[in-house]
């Protein structure tokens, strides 16, 4: 059991009626199963897939990583550390990658591939498998400030060690790839430096 809680009665940090057990999943699918034993006549059950964490920035690494709003956060890695932020959401496993809209503002340190999108891909249509990972960052769209999306036309994208001039054109070459089924992307820092992201869009 991963705890209980009582229904809020009074109060205002949070919503009369609810319960609130705050948990911190790793990256994946998790799916939770609440059991609501609060009258007489029996319980209620019902299971969610972690509907919070599906529309919520989550952590992971090994730097400090912040949320600091709805689509933004903050990452500072020491010497060998890493860290990013994924939503744990699949709405848009399966899709084409010319039905793909990614994109966040980077204001903080850039370095090398950092911070990045890393995308999983889907080559030979096999399902629950990644044939690799497309790569979007703030130099290869041509600035050190400024916008990573797969909808700007000079952000470049890297994909198994071939760069394509921005994402339609990789879209365009390659009609039959897909975003992983199963699999998550996620914005990811992987060199020392203080790192900004902001106005997310992963959905």
């Amino acid at each position: 059991m991963l705890g209980a809680e009582q229904l809020v009665g009074r109060g205002v940090a949070y919503t009369h009626g609810t319960a609130n057990l705050k948990l911190y999943l790793g990256p994946g699918g998790h799916v939770i199963t609440a059991v609501y034993g609060g009258t007489s006549s029996g319980t209620s059950q019902f299971s969610s897939s972690a509907s919070a964490a599906a529309t919520q920035l989550q952590t992971f690494g090994t730097g400090t990583v912040t949320i600091t709003g709805a689509d933004s956060a903050t990452i500072f890695n020491a010497t060998g550390q890493y860290g990013g932020v994924f939503i744990n959401s699949r709405s848009q496993s399966g899709k084409a990658l010319s039905a793909i809209s990614f994109s966040f503002v980077s204001t903080g340190d850039v370095t090398g591939g950092a911070p990045r999108f890393s995308i999983p891909i889907d080559t030979d249509g096999i399902g629950s498998t990644d044939n690799g990972y497309a790569f979007l960052d703030v130099l290869g769209c041509g600035y050190t400030t400024g916008t990573v999306s797969t909808t700007s036309s000079n952000c470049h994208v890297n994909f198994n060690s071939v760069d394509y001039t921005n994402w339609d054109t990789f879209a365009a070459l390659n009609p039959t790839y897909r975003l992983a089924p199963g699999f998550i992307p996620f914005i990811i820092a992987d060199e020392p430096g203080s790192y900004a992201v902001n106005s997310i869009d992963l959905r």
